[in-house]
């Protein structure tokens, strides 16, 4: 008996692993309270960042209790602890740069903003390309399209060069900051451009895969 609950706790615990990826949302101010546009922010690579938009936000990943987010704003850079926070609104001074751990944040989730940090190269193409394929269908245009994107005969999509974390896995979805496992139904009209990161471990587990990022016509 105590050997099958070992089995039972590794495998909820492998199943955690698999799955979790948590959103850390910011928020950029100056010390008037005013948006902080533009700024890059990255935790442990400055290659993998995120920028905040025109309202200061800026989202990031699996950031961890005891990180220091890195904040550069014209050319200088600021160190902010996390101190355990799990969202935080960051105001930029002269010489420092402070955050407070933010409750609001936190529960916005990962659809607070549509972008977080970049993840090196990625392929796309726009949506005039896919429908020039003849294909209403999102996935059936695809095929062919994106380089290293195979779409199976039973509908699933899989991306070569993925890392392959799971080959059972399928690719991380972002449909406007939504995240899905399951391939959107939409048509080609619907949709602006279609991107696909191979290594997504900015997602986590969940992008191990990969991920591909659907931005639909209208999106701000």
């Amino acid at each position: 008996m105590r050997k099958i609950l070992t089995s039972i706790m590794l495998a909820l615990a492998s199943v955690g692993a698999v799955w979790a990826s948590e959103p850390f949302n910011g928020l950029l101010l100056d010390l008037d309270g005013k948006p902080v546009k533009g700024a890059k922010i990255y935790v442990h690579n400055p290659k993998q960042y995120a920028k905040s938009d025109k309202h200061g936000k800026f989202g990031l990943t699996d950031v961890k209790p005891t990180d220091t987010i890195h904040v550069i704003v014209k050319k200088k850079v600021y160190a902010v602890p996390v101190n355990g926070s799990k969202g935080m609104r960051i105001s930029v001074g002269e010489i420092t740069a402070k955050g407070i751990e933010d409750q609001e944040l936190v529960s916005a989730g990962i659809g607070y903003v549509k972008k977080r940090e970049y993840l090196g190269p990625r392929s796309g193409v726009t949506g005039e390309e896919l429908a020039a394929t003849g294909e209403s269908d999102l996935i059936m245009a695809m095929r062919g399209k994106i380089p290293g994107l195979l779409v199976l005969p039973d509908g699933s999509v899989s991306i070569r060069g993925s890392a392959s974390f799971n080959a059972n896995t399928p690719p991380l979805w972002i449909v406007d900051g939504s995240q899905s496992t399951t391939p959107p139904s939409l048509t080609v009209m619907e949709v602006e451009k279609v991107e696909v990161i191979k290594d997504g471990a900015g997602y986590g587990t969940r992008g191990a895969n990969g991920v591909i990022i659907v931005t639909l016509k209208g999106s701000k």
